[in-house]
């Protein structure tokens, strides 16, 4: 289909406090992708796509004749409408950054054959220390968010954020970064993806120079917003070891020490 956004979207996801935000500031400083703050819709729309196409399939096919193919091109025009005036405005190429976007990489790329799949990984334990510091509450309920307050809730969802990544291995527009090798080599890092995205090298240095351009104000639930104001550094590498108490570590570990160890961390 054709896009009202030009090139087709680049979606970007990960587990909470994986670092999508410091990516999402790098690659909408690049100037030809715009990547705004999280959107957080996407999931909601590939969820519902899912629960149609398991549940429903079979009623659109025969009453309505509105078959995989063109339920997918519908949910298709639905996501390209949304992020269109975001392209309409600055001209570029449009990325979404929201973490859960990750859970949804293979609904995505029903939705989207040729978009490019943008995962980034973090030590699951700084990423259970990082989420443990969290005030994040349930909006229906006002309640703090079992992630941020249950060690194994937030290590069960770093898990479910791996897995989802691990089954995309085999796409060939699927690009996973690690948050420390961002961290202690962006140029490294960011190169080769701004390679496969088509870019440039004045568009790969203004990458590295983020924090000139990134607007704290623009995202107001990206918690780590002012963090990524400033210079990418490896200070967040490793806080685990001193944020998780011994108990704590026990749990992540016993939940999610096969994905740690398989990744090198552990």
């Amino acid at each position: 289909m054709q896009y009202a956004v030009g090139k087709s979207p680049i979606f970007i996801g990960g587990a909470p406090r994986s670092g999508t935000t410091l990516l999402r500031a790098m690659v909408n400083a690049s100037r030809n992708i715009v990547c705004g703050p999280e959107m957080r819709v996407i999931p909601a729309l590939c969820h519902l796509a899912e629960q149609i196409d398991q549940n429903q399939a079979g009623v659109l096919k025969r009453g309505y004749g509105v078959d995989r193919e063109a339920l997918h091109t519908q949910f298709a025009r639905a996501i390209d409408t949304l992020l269109a005036p975001l392209h309409a405005r600055t001209g570029a190429r449009v990325a979404e950054k929201t973490p859960a976007n990750i859970l949804h990489f293979a609904r995505l790329r029903q939705i989207f054959p040729d978009s490019p799949l943008i995962g980034i990984v973090r030590d699951g334990r700084d990423v259970v220390a990082s989420l443990l510091s969290m005030d994040w509450r349930d909006s229906a309920t006002g309640q703090p968010m079992a992630i941020t307050r249950d060690a194994a809730a937030a290590a069960h969802l770093w898990c479910a954020s791996i897995e989802a990544g691990r089954r995309m291995q085999d796409d060939p527009a699927y690009f996973e970064l690690r948050y420390e090798a961002l961290a202690t080599d962006p140029v490294g890092t960011i190169a080769p993806l701004f390679d496969a995205l088509g870019e440039n090298d004045a568009a790969k240095a203004r990458a590295l120079d983020h924090a000139r351009d990134f607007d704290v104000t623009a995202g107001s639930g990206e918690s780590s917003a002012a963090r990524v104001a400033q210079p990418v550094d490896r200070s967040a590498i490793g806080r685990w070891q001193t944020k998780l108490t011994p108990a704590q570590i026990d749990t992540v570990m016993g939940i999610a020490g096969g994905h740690l160890r398989e990744l090198g961390y552990a």
